[in-house]
C-alpha cells in the first residue's frame, strides 16, 4: 500500500519544477542550448532576427527619446538623411565603387603572392623554418606604423592605397594557408606516397584540393580585414578627386556630422557582409568537402 506523505514521483518531480507548464518550458529550451549544437534554418534565422529588432529598439529608445544627443548616436532618420546627403552630392556610388576596386586589387595580389608561400609553408618543413619567424615578425608589426613608409616609398598616388590594404592582410593570409595545408589528414598523404607520387604530385593532387574550401575561407577572411582598413587607407591623400569610402567619413568627421558618418560605416559593414555572403555561397556551391 502507497504511503500517503509520498507524493508519486512523478508528481514530485512535476512539483519540483514548477509544474507542467515550466517542464514542458525547459524540454522546448533545452534542445536549443545543446553546447556546439546546430540550430535548424528557421530557428537561426528567427535568433538572428530577433537579436537585429532587439538593437534597433535600444537605438531607436535612445534617439529618439532624448537619452542621448544626437552628436554622440544620431537616430534612424538622422542616419537616413546623412545618407541622402551623400547621394545628393554625388559622393556615395563613386566612392562605393573606387573602395570596391582598391580591396579586389589588393586582394588580388593577396592571394597570388600569399596563397602559394603558404602552401610551400605548409608542405615543406625547410620553408616553414626560413619563413616562420618572418612572418610572424610582419604579422605583429601594427599597419597603421606603416603608413610614413607606405607614402615615402610610393608617394600618395593610388598605389600607396593599394599597397597599404596589401601588407594589411598578406601576413594573415600566409598564415591561415599554411595552417589548411596542414590540417589535411596525413593518411591522404601516405597514401599518395605508397602509391608512387612525387612531391609535387602530392601537392597538387592531395593537399591543395583538400585544403582548399579552408584556403576560400582564408580568402574571405581576409576580404573582411581589408575593409577594416579601408579607412586608414584612403586617408592617405584623401581628396574628392580621388575620394572614397574613407575620405566621406574624413570630411564627416571634420564637419560633425554625425549620420553621415555613421551612414557610411552601416555602408561598409553591409558591403562586407554582401561580400561574406558571396564567399559562403560560392564555398556551399562549390567546395563543400
Amino acid at each position: 500500500m502507497q504511503d500517503p506523505l509520498k507524493a508519486p514521483a512523478p508528481a514530485a518531480a512535476e512539483a519540483r519544477s514548477g509544474g507542467p507548464t515550466r517542464s514542458a518550458g525547459r524540454r522546448l529550451l533545452s534542445p536549443l542550448f545543446v553546447v556546439r549544437g546546430a540550430l535548424p534554418p528557421q530557428i537561426d534565422l528567427g535568433f538572428g532576427v530577433g537579436g537585429l529588432l532587439a538593437v534597433i529598439a535600444v537605438w531607436c529608445w535612445l534617439t529618439y527619446g532624448g537619452h542621448v544627443k544626437p552628436l554622440f548616436l544620431p537616430s534612424p532618420t538622422g542616419i537616413w538623411e546623412g545618407l541622402l546627403e551623400l547621394h545628393r552630392r554625388e559622393w556615395l556610388l563613386p566612392a562605393i565603387a573606387r573602395s570596391s576596386w582598391r580591396v579586389v586589387h589588393a586582394l588580388f595580389l593577396v592571394t597570388i603572392i600569399g596563397v602559394p608561400i603558404g602552401i610551400l609553408m605548409g608542405a615543406f618543413a625547410p620553408i616553414d623554418a626560413a619563413l616562420r619567424k618572418i612572418v610572424n615578425g610582419g604579422k605583429s608589426i601594427p599597419t597603421t606604423g606603416l603608413v610614413g613608409l607606405i607614402v615615402l616609398w610610393f608617394s600618395i598616388e593610388e598605389r600607396a592605397k593599394i599597397v597599404f590594404l596589401f601588407l594589411g592582410a598578406i601576413f594573415y593570409m600566409i598564415v591561415l594557408v599554411k595552417n589548411a595545408v596542414l590540417s589535411v589528414n596525413e593518411d591522404y598523404i601516405r597514401v599518395a606516397v605508397d602509391i608512387g607520387a612525387g612531391r609535387w604530385q602530392t601537392i597538387q593532387r592531395v593537399l591543395l584540393p583538400a585544403a582548399l574550401p579552408q584556403i576560400w575561407d582564408a580568402i574571405a577572411v581576409c576580404n573582411g580585414i581589408m575593409w577594416t582598413y579601408i579607412v586608414l587607407a584612403e586617408y592617405i591623400n584623401s581628396n574628392q578627386e580621388n575620394l572614397g569610402l574613407g575620405f566621406l567619413l574624413s570630411v564627416s568627421s571634420r564637419t560633425n556630422e554625425s549620420g553621415q558618418v555613421f551612414a557610411t560605416l552601416i555602408v561598409i559593414a553591409l558591403i562586407s557582409t554582401f561580400a561574406d555572403w558571396v564567399f559562403q555561397s560560392v564555398r556551399k556551391q562549390l567546395l563543400d568537402w
